[in-house]
């Protein structure tokens, strides 16, 4: 005779359930945990890069900055940015963030002498003066060796005072060949915004402070050698909740920099 086969049973079936849904279990969990630590990982990678690219603008400018600058007096030639009266001029404000502005000659000139200019002379001709003015572009760095203050532009020619201490315009101190580059010397200025979480610079220019960097929180400078050498520390916020901690992340980076043009 033909035997029936047994089924299972009651038992066993909710017993497979049972294993079955412990096993799922399983996988979610370690699913979600492999989820949130992804997402930290992101939240931290984005923070590191805003940290990266702030920092390189900041020591970048400060690196870079005191060339083709005066060196003397410093506040009667650039009058546009207040309290601007040492280069660069670092305001510390306790635990709260830092400011930092510094003066340098463009990394291009803009524009070229059109003629030969004698020694003593107060009047230039230009190739173009659609970057300069009598306002804050009027700072200008000769050659590579003398700085003279714009106090008149008409257009390619303008009219300059290479010592703002004394009254009248004073004239160069030499003759200067056709196609001498002329440049112009820019204040930045890098802070942290007090409402949101921003690095901010600003070009004195007229247009005020920009963001620059999102989720910066701090700015920190320690003066290692005055006029040589800084610390400077930025921190950042994360904008989104940590899924582990369910807490903002921070961190911070410090870098030491060295001003390649110093006295």
């Amino acid at each position: 005779m033909r035997r029936e086969s047994a089924g299972y049973g009651l038992v066993e079936l909710l017993a497979a359930v049972l294993v079955l849904s412990i096993a799922m279990a399983a996988v979610v969990v370690v699913f979600a945990t492999h989820s949130r630590a992804y997402l930290r990982a992101d939240t931290q990678s984005t923070m590191e890069a805003n940290l990266r690219l702030g920092m390189n603008m900041v020591t970048e400018s400060l690196r870079n900055g005191r060339y083709g600058v005066p060196t003397t007096n410093i506040s009667n030639w650039i009058t546009w940015v207040p309290g601007f009266n040492a280069n660069p001029t670092i305001t510390l404000n306790g635990l709260n963030p830092a400011v930092i502005s510094v003066a340098s000659a463009s990394a291009q000139p803009v524009a070229t002498l059109t003629a030969h200019v004698d020694a003593a002379a107060t009047t230039l001709f230009l190739t173009s003066s659609s970057q300069l003015s009598t306002g804050p572009l009027r700072l200008l760095l000769i050659g590579d060796s003398e700085n003279a203050l714009i106090t008149a532009v008409n257009s390619t020619q303008i009219t300059i005072d290479t010592n703002p201490l004394v009254a009248g315009n004073q004239g160069l101190a030499r003759a200067y060949p056709q196609g001498t580059p002329v440049y112009r010397v820019d204040v930045i200025t890098f802070s942290v915004g007090s409402y949101a979480s921003q690095l901010l610079r600003d070009d004195n220019q007229g247009s005020g402070a920009q963001a620059a960097v999102e989720g910066i929180t701090n700015l920190q400078v320690l003066t290692v050698t005055a006029n040589k050498a800084y610390d400077i520390t930025l921190t950042a916020r994360s904008s989104q909740v940590d899924a582990l901690t369910h807490q903002n992340l921070t961190s911070s980076l410090r870098s030491k920099v060295m001003l390649a043009n110093w006295n």
